[in-house]
């Protein structure tokens, strides 16, 4: 299941009610703790829950005593002293959140007193609120990222929900986080490459990874040889290449200036991949002012490039491209660009 759906149906369950534990798994770096932290947003919104209710608990990063407590001498017998963090969800608080962070790296001690956190929502003797959400994410076995089987009786309290990772989805956290458009365009055009995770590699192309490539500075990417091996430390030197070879030809493709000065005149390269790449760089510099170059230009392409080319556009810059109008006044995408589509059969 992608991101998106995950999402919006992990919230209306929990509309209904907060019994249900979604436990999310797939394979490393997808986007799985972002889904949860997401979720857990929304619902602090939703029923105004106040950050410090918002608990992110890895159960293999800790010991039984961080759930069950801690002895204490009272009296004649002793008492458990919870942790701070469940004390925060204890009953009586109000609405609040449990999210249990890669949950398969934990072993069968951290496993144990799980089980009734998740199903009888107490840790150790500590009741917690009865208007608590859990949400669980973890990774595969077959992964070797270190998870381990979860015990049958602790996976069956939960709902196990696959993820799975999604260009899509993707692209849209890609826009709204600043993602260059170059990197969007190269994944467009290889999309497979946005999640080729493979257990015998110790670096792989997932989207966090590239999410990593992202931030490497301009002033690193000036520099080619480092550039690279910056771009084959986050996604593996395979991916790299493909990479560094896909800006390469950006950097042979006409410069934009020329082909928004005389779109119906320039040249059309005829390999796909400088199609593409021409079409990266338009739409890094698209604006409302010469929207309508750019698409007289892109029309030209082939049918599937341009409808391909539209998707990037609205990915990249839906607001300058949804609203630029034409030399005659009217909305250019409502009249022109829809028209074209429409009449090549592949509307979007």
């Amino acid at each position: 299941m992608k991101f998106s759906d995950l999402k919006s149906t992990i919230l209306e369950q929990f509309k209904t009610t907060h019994e249900v534990v979604p436990f999310i798994v797939g394979k490393p770096g997808g986007g799985k703790s972002s889904c949860a932290r997401e979720i857990a947003q929304e619902l602090a919104v939703t029923h105004k829950i106040p950050s410090e209710r918002i608990v992110e608990f890895n159960p293999s990063l800790r010991e039984p005593c961080d759930v069950l407590g801690l002895p204490q001498f009272h009296g004649e017998c002793t008492k458990w002293l919870p942790p701070e963090e469940f004390w925060a969800l204890r009953q009586g608080v109000g609405p609040c959140v449990l999210i249990l962070e890669e949950l398969s790296d934990a072993d069968m001690n951290m496993q144990n007193p799980l089980c009734r956190v998740v199903l009888d929502r107490c840790a150790g003797q500590l009741r917690l609120s009865d208007q608590l959400f859990i949400i669980a994410t973890g990774n595969r076995t077959e992964d070797r990222s270190g998870a381990n089987r979860l015990s049958t009786k602790l996976a069956n309290r939960m709902r196990e929900l696959e993820f799975t990772e999604n260009l899509d989805d993707w692209l849209e956290w890609a826009q709204a986080n600043n993602v260059p458009v170059k990197l969007q365009a190269f994944l467009r055009f290889r999309p497979s490459l946005l999640s080729d995770f493979d257990a015998k590699r110790s670096r792989n192309p997932t989207p966090r990874s590239w999410a990593s490539v992202a931030l490497i500075p301009e002033s690193i990417e000036k520099k080619a040889k480092l550039f690279r091996e910056h771009v084959a430390g986050s996604v593996g030197d395979g991916a790299a290449a493909e990479y560094v070879g896909f800006l390469r030809v950006m950097k042979r493709i006409p410069s934009a200036e020329r082909i928004i000065n005389d779109p119906e005149g320039i040249e059309i390269p005829s390999a796909n991949d400088i199609q593409w790449a021409t079409i990266a760089q338009l739409s890094s510099v698209f604006t409302t002012h010469n929207a309508e170059a750019i698409w007289t230009y892109t029309a030209r392409l082939n049918p599937e490039m341009t409808v391909a080319a539209a998707k990037m556009y609205l990915s990249a810059n839906r607001k300058d491209f949804t609203s630029a109008k034409t030399r005659d006044g009217n909305n250019l995408y409502s009249t022109v660009v829809a028209r074209f589509l429409l009449k090549s059969g592949l509307l979007i």
